[in-house]
């Protein structure tokens, strides 16, 4: 996965890896080109977005309209994208966690860590630590179950991309938790 800055453009877009200097142009092979989906979006261009994804660095010399920059960033899937003078960015360290869903209105959020589920949320009980999660792949989708003596989580994860409805953000990846039957949504993100 890559972190960095990619300013999307009209004609063009670049991105700058995080702790670097070099600015790539953007050869977008993502699914339905995201770029510009994330241009429309934001209705003004250039617009400048902090973002995660999977992608490869090229030499210049293999795109020619690349000419004069540093590179390449063959860009091969957005994971998550957030404006850049949000509070998230290359300042921030690397995740900790699996996968971080959240979700508004109620908030709430978890963290998949490799051996435990962390659930927040604003009332009582504020937090609640699951040990030992059952991981389940299924196609497009990924279900975490976890249980303590008191509480029952899911928590499932689709490959489905996922708007926040306050801050805009943009996740690859819906969220649906039912913490002791009660059902949540939201988006989620992968950390490492």
């Amino acid at each position: 996965m890559k972190r960095g800055v990619i300013t999307l453009g009209e004609d063009r877009s670049t991105f700058v890896p995080c702790q670097a200097e070099q600015e790539l142009w953007v050869l977008d092979q993502s699914p339905n080109q995201i770029t510009q989906s994330l241009i429309e979006e934001e209705q003004t261009a250039p617009v400048s977005m902090y973002i995660e994804a999977y992608g490869e660095r090229a030499p210049a010399q293999d795109v020619p309209e690349a000419a004069g920059f540093d590179g390449v960033f063959v860009l091969e899937e957005i994971l998550y994208a957030s404006v850049v003078n949000d509070t998230r960015g290359c300042d921030e360290a690397d995740a900790a966690y699996v996968v971080h869903a959240r979700g508004n209105e109620p908030f709430w959020s978890i963290e998949v860590r490799d051996a435990e589920m962390v659930f927040h949320q604003p009332e009582g009980p504020q937090e609640i630590v699951f040990h030992d999660p059952q991981t389940v792949n299924a196609e497009g989708a990924v279900q975490y179950d976890a249980r303590t003596a008191q509480h029952r989580i899911e928590l499932m994860v689709y490959t489905q991309p996922c708007r926040d409805s306050m801050s805009g953000e943009y996740f690859a990846f819906t969220a649906r938790a039912v913490l002791d039957g009660r059902e949540l949504n939201g988006c989620a993100r992968v950390g490492r």
